[in-house]
């Protein structure tokens, strides 16, 4: 494969892994948020402790033209990559390349920011906790994934929540293909295509309301281990 791709100069150029992490950590300090930060976890009864080690955090975002994640992430799905064969020795050298540069971001994100985004997750995930009862000790970064929705319409992104009249059946798919692609052509709004459809359209037939849900499509997605056990139990309630 030609190691001159815009890919493989980034991967090779000593500065990437510094900007790359650099980006990824204070997007995370200062856009995560309760709409883009997900977690589950649980406690074991007893002890404290959380049950499993294992991604139990999420946090995505779509980073800005012009940074240096933007152009990895273009760089990544690039025209010029598009000639490697699926499971190819050039497909798996690529991918190793990436992956060992990505645990390098890990590190280097861990190693420089851990304070902050241990103070960020502890503001989303457990306001109300101190480091005494919940230090949250150990927190790790098991994966950034990277994608390029740049094509996809905006509306597609969203989740379509659409209301229905009780004990009826509507197409869920087909609704949300027709209304996206009303969207892309017309840039109408989900009250204006409900409005002009609901009397015309059989789809709508029993379609009550039209709303968009939460934003389900990102470009970049980064999943955590958070150790959220207790510090120690708190004392058990006297029986007297």
């Amino acid at each position: 494969m030609d190691k001159n791709t815009e890919i493989y100069k980034l991967l090779n150029d000593s500065e990437s892994v510094y900007k790359f992490s650099n980006e990824i950590a204070n997007s995370f300090i200062n856009k995560a948020c309760k709409e883009n930060i997900e977690f589950n976890f649980d406690i074991a009864k007893g002890t404290g402790k959380l049950k499993t080690k294992s991604a139990n955090t999420s946090f995505c975002y779509d980073p800005d033209p012009g940074d240096f994640v933007y152009r990895f992430k273009k760089a990544l799905y690039n025209e010029d990559l598009k000639n490697i064969a699926i499971n190819s020795e050039e497909e798996k050298e690529l991918m190793e390349a990436v992956s060992k540069f990505i645990k390098e971001v890990s590190k280097e994100i861990m190693n420089g920011y851990s304070l902050s985004i241990r103070n960020k997750i502890r503001e989303i995930v457990l306001p109300k906790s101190s480091e005494t009862t919940i230090p949250l000790e150990d927190i790790e970064i098991l994966t950034i994934d990277i994608a390029d929705y740049d094509s996809i319409p905006d509306p597609a992104k969203y989740l379509l929540k659409v209301g229905k009249k009780p004990n009826t059946d509507i197409n869920i798919d087909k609704i949300t293909t027709f209304v996206h692609e009303r969207q892309e052509k017309t840039g109408q709004t989900l009250a204006e295509i409900f409005e002009l459809e609901k009397r015309k359209n059989i789809l709508f037939k029993n379609v009550l309301t039209l709303e968009r849900g939460s934003r389900y499509l990102h470009d970049i997605f980064i999943t955590f281990f958070v150790d959220y056990s207790l510090a120690y139990l708190p004392p058990c309630p006297s029986k007297n």
